[in-house]
């Protein structure tokens, strides 16, 4: 079955952040190079090479792309620093908060089915993140889903691409 959708976690997947969690920095944030963040009392949070590429190449497949994120929601730290890497466009119904990440695909799901009449099945998605507990998570509340943790499933983010 194809992947139709590819959700990922954001901190130490997608980005690394220097004080544990991205709803831990202090705004206002500024761009201190095209792959640095920083905050106003010096935390910083990186994105990970190649994940611009691996973004692009999804997009030039037809897969969709979202996000959960256990992050506070607001002030949504996370939205911002997507907006900074220039990168949040790629994203469809993003879910930041602490509802769990099983409930969170399953929002991002009805989300699609509602408001653009996109119906997914758990088998056309990849869900990927950094915590084994999230990864096992997932694989129980959504069977089918095929979620792959970063560091032992895969060693880094560019190999998304190789699991389409």
């Amino acid at each position: 079955m194809p992947i139709k959708l590819v959700v990922f976690d954001v901190d130490e997947t997608i980005w690394r952040v220097s004080v544990t969690y991205t709803s831990f920095l202090k705004p206002p944030l500024r761009i201190i190079g095209t792959s640095e963040l920083c905050d106003s009392v010096g935390a910083r949070v990186k994105l990970f090479s190649g994940v611009r590429e691996v973004l692009k190449g999804l997009q030039e497949k037809g897969v969709l792309m979202s996000i959960a994120s256990l992050n506070d929601p607001e002030p949504d730290m996370v939205a911002e620093c997507l907006k900074l890497f220039g990168i949040s466009d790629y994203f469809i119904y993003p879910q930041v908060n602490h509802k769990g990440k099983n409930r969170n695909i399953k929002t991002i799901l009805k989300l699609l089915k509602e408001k653009e009449a996109i119906e997914i099945s758990y088998p056309e998605i990849i869900f990927v993140d950094d915590q084994e507990l999230n990864t096992r998570s997932v694989m129980k509340g959504c069977p089918g889903i095929k979620a792959v943790n970063l560091g032992s499933d895969i060693n880094n983010i560019t190999q998304v691409l190789n699991l389409l």
